[in-house]
């Protein structure tokens, strides 16, 4: 079905496919490649959770490459997170307890900022000892011994 436009005398033709304008996807896929490198920087931030600088220890044991562990950290203000989630300490136990009923073979990951004061790593420990892991690592980060040595 075409349409028929008269102008000056002379008859033009314009049907559905002839004329029609293009759409230019060049800007399109550019911002979309900007976006896309965006969140690629972005996303480890956002499951790290709360910046925590974990302690430093001369000679730290190796890490097994295939383990995926149930992750609880502290904070320097005294927050607990699990899995990047803050929680409080009234629900901490319970959440650590289904997760770990879910998936038994995993481990305890437990991140305490070194700043934080060593009586709240030791009541969040306190709060998971009863749920019964085979095994609660502490994440620490390795340091250089002085002269080299170590």
């Amino acid at each position: 079905m075409g349409v028929t436009i008269r102008s000056s005398g002379s008859a033009k033709r314009l049907d559905g496919l002839a004329g029609a304008p293009e759409i230019n996807v060049t800007p399109l896929v550019d911002v979309v490649l900007v976006l896309l490198i965006i969140f690629m920087v972005v996303a480890p931030a956002l499951t790290e959770g709360a910046p925590i600088e974990l302690p430093k220890v001369t000679r730290p044991d190796p890490k097994p490459k295939d383990m995926n562990p149930i992750e609880v950290a502290v904070a320097a203000d005294g927050t607990v997170l699990v899995e990047g989630r803050s929680v409080s300490t009234s629900e901490l136990s319970a959440l650590v307890e289904r997760l770990h009923g879910e998936a038994p073979e995993r481990s305890l990951l437990l991140k305490a900022d070194e700043r934080c004061p060593y009586e709240h790593v030791r009541q969040t420990f306190g709060a998971l000892q009863h749920i019964g892991f085979k095994s609660v690592l502490l994440k620490v980060t390795p340091k250089q011994a002085p002269d080299g040595a170590g």
